[in-house]
């Protein structure tokens, strides 16, 4: 998706989804895909090369990683004033624990002018476009804190209830559910649980439902199994980067990066956030608890990312808002970059430090 693109699924990980994303070629990204010169060893264990206190990105020094989305579509019945119920909504995609009342606020309903293979296929590559959309309005509700369901014509479109002397009428509305008008072969729609009430941010859950003539289903739950990843993450392939333990004023730059690790145009203004973190797992364990990263470190600085392709290690903080004061040779440490702005938040770079010698 364009990052100038209306932010449909904006943050749909932020962390919950630390994952998502594959190239063209549903092979691993260039990043990471190999060793090879830069700054620094191999993800291998030992001290390595210093070179300096300005680090400079490349593809060699990322990890890869590849993703398959699947959405399983709940079918049902056509011209029917549908019944959303996300009282099984009790854990995210990651796995972690969801309160369908008290961490679910906002509820959406979109029309996609996609097959569902494709949907999948753009969510998965990040390439969702408001172009996609049946219509531009999605149908809304803003939770109470204490529901857990609702009937489609309780929300509202463009933020205006639905019903007589509205200006938004039943009729209108379920419009966009016959299959007449909008062919169930070309047409699917998703349903998102969300924390916020930003449209598209901090999604907790997403069915995928379609209309379908032989049914006479009119409810769509959303539960932990609604939406499905598998995933690749590749951190030992990668060229690690060696700094002087126990100095803090540390800077990376990304400026000459091309490709993010899903393989994909990396554009340096995308990332908005940076962490240095530190945990007692090996690069090996890493990869199969990926999604977990900012859950199981053991420290974790954090930051803002101000305009310009660099950031000082120096200027983040942990949680208790401590400096970071550099790394030492215990555990395994990495620093990532996030993009805040992206549908897919995935590290578009993330890579291993190592204490260096001079």
């Amino acid at each position: 998706m364009t990052r100038n693109a209306s932010p449909i699924f904006a943050a749909f990980l932020t962390v919950a989804l630390l994952a998502c994303g594959s190239n063209d070629t549903g092979q691993p990204g260039t990043g990471g895909a190999s060793g090879g010169s830069g700054n620094g060893g191999t993800g291998g264990s030992g001290l390595v090369t210093c070179n300096g206190t300005t680090l400079n990105a490349t593809e060699a020094s990322n990890y890869a990683f590849t993703s398959t989305i699947k959405l399983p579509v709940v079918k049902v019945k056509p011209n029917t004033a549908i019944d959303f119920d996300w009282s099984q909504a009790t854990s995210d995609l990651l796995g972690h624990a969801v309160d369908p009342k008290k961490d679910i606020n906002t509820i959406s309903v979109i029309e996609w002018s996609l097959k569902i293979e494709d949907l999948q296929t753009k969510l998965n590559g990040d390439e969702l476009t408001s172009r996609d959309m049946t219509v531009q309005a999605p149908l809304l509700l803003t939770t109470d804190g204490n529901a857990t369901s609702v009937n489609l014509l309780k929300m509202t479109m463009n933020n205006i209830p639905i019903g007589v002397g509205s200006g938004v009428t039943v009729e209108q509305v379920m419009l966009y559910f016959d299959p007449s008008k909008y062919d169930p072969a070309t047409h699917v729609f998703t349903v998102m649980a969300a924390s916020g009430t930003v449209v598209g941010m901090g999604t907790k859950s997403l069915q995928a439902f379609q209309m379908d003539s032989s049914s006479s289903n009119t409810k769509v739950p959303l539960t932990k199994d609604s939406i499905q990843l598998d995933y690749t993450a590749n951190l030992h392939s990668l060229t690690a980067m060696g700094i002087p333990s126990g100095k803090a004023e540390i800077t990376l730059d990304w400026s000459k990066v091309s490709k993010t690790s899903m393989g994909q145009d990396f554009i340096a203004t995308d990332i908005t956030r940076a962490i240095v973190a530190k945990y007692s797992e090996s690069p090996t364990e890493l990869e199969k608890k990926f999604l977990d990263i900012e859950v199981i470190a053991q420290k974790l600085y954090s930051g803002d990312v101000p305009p310009g392709p660099k950031v000082d290690f120096s200027t983040l903080t942990d949680s208790s808002g401590n400096k970071f004061s550099g790394i030492d040779d215990s555990g395994t440490w990495l620093v990532a970059l996030q993009c805040g702005g992206c549908r897919n938040p995935a590290p578009l770079y993330l890579t291993l430090l190592k204490p260096c010698s001079k």
